[in-house]
């Protein structure tokens, strides 16, 4: 809605509200004030306007009108506090204008124990709130038989805003682990509010980070058995880093502020031997970690690094890093003893390899 659209609007209002005032038992005066309170975002004043409505249908004898508004009126009661009793970052640190916005033709759904909200792969434009039970966020990676469960859903998190902003399928399934309550906000409410509301696209946004650098947490086999707080930590410190393809990562002899877990793209190893001959290794895919070892033995990377096509790299600090393996010895062993045979691999590889 555009400066001039509002502006006839808040005149129109301004006349409904004298007209209603004038003759208050007259109820059309009473109901188009309503409709203009409601398209100018003023829901709190119209459910109190609906109130005085409903008596005056009951007074003229129209019981069913009567009904029918004081349905809508709670329905539109119920989302806003649904909305302003949840403790997400994305809904507190937004506009209460910008909540009432999303909140009109919002859909509450419910879900029994077991129901499936999203589908992995399915097209769905909306965004879930959850306003009260828990979700399970289930992802089926490449190399893995049964999906993994990433995240656990609670009261005020928000759901499907990755597909949303990207425009892609869903990128994981969504299940009900208990009875559940969900709200569905429409896709046109949703682009009317990131337009009048600039700063509810930015927490859109923090919000698909977040959830994505847990993703590619999980994708690692290593690192997807840390407890969920260790994951949540090191996704909360984690950046995103886009490499064009062909770009250097990392000259050797070199330490690294940061281990990282390729989320896309490819990454080549050029290694030196003791003959200062130059090896291609094996590259780094997806789920793979890069300069973990190194950075736990705070030491520099012993090889070069160059992309070979566009790729990403969820890069999480050292120091973050060493932390979450002290707090857990037995994930940090297991890495220490995974890294072993990849370097025992890679000198048979090196040898097997000699022109």
């Amino acid at each position: 809605m555009d400066k001039t659209q509002t502006k006839e609007l808040e005149h129109k209002e301004v006349l409904y509200r004298q007209m209603a005032d004038l003759y208050p038992t007259e109820p059309e005066y009473l109901r188009r004030l309503i409709e203009l309170l409601l398209q100018l975002d003023k829901e709190q004043e119209a459910v109190n306007k609906m109130r005085q409505l409903e008596k005056l249908y009951q007074k003229h004898g129209l019981k069913d009108v009567a009904k029918s508004l004081k349905d809508l009126r709670q329905n539109i009661s119920d989302n806003t506090d649904d909305l302003n009793a949840t403790l997400n970052p994305f809904l507190s640190n937004i506009k209460p204008e910008a909540l009432h916005m999303l909140m009109r033709g919002a859909k509450r759904i419910q879900l029994s124990e077991g129901e499936t909200l999203i589908k992995q792969g399915d097209h769905d434009d909306g965004i879930y709130i959850v306003l009260g039970g828990e979700l399970a966020v289930l992802v089926l990676y490449r190399k893995r038989k049964s999906p993994t469960m990433i995240h656990m859903l609670k009261e005020g998190e928000i759901v499907g805003e990755i597909a949303f902003l990207e425009g892609s399928v869903r990128n994981a399934s969504i299940i009900a682990n208990t009875n559940a309550s969900v709200l569905k906000l429409m896709h046109k409410r949703i682009l009317q509010c990131l337009l009048k509301f600039p700063e509810v696209g930015d927490s859109l946004r923090h919000e698909s980070e977040f959830r994505k650098q847990l993703t590619a947490i999980n994708g690692n086999r290593m690192l997807t058995m840390l407890p969920d707080e260790a994951k949540d930590h090191l996704a909360v410190h984690a950046k995103t880093i886009h490499y064009p393809a062909f770009s250097v990562i990392s000259r050797s002899k070199k330490n690294l502020p940061w281990m990282g877990i390729m989320i896309s793209g490819l990454v080549r190893i050029v290694a030196e031997d003791r003959l200062g001959q130059s090896h291609l290794l094996e590259p780094i895919k997806s789920g793979d970690t890069i300069a973990d070892i190194a950075a736990l033995r705070e030491e520099a990377i012993a090889a070069d690094m160059i992309t070979v096509n566009d790729s990403v790299i969820l890069q999480i600090p050292v120091e973050i890093f060493r932390e979450v393996m002290d707090a857990n010895p037995r994930i940090k062993n297991r890495l220490i003893e995974s890294a072993a045979e990849r370097i025992a691999h890679t000198m048979v590889f090196i040898q097997n390899n000699k022109s």
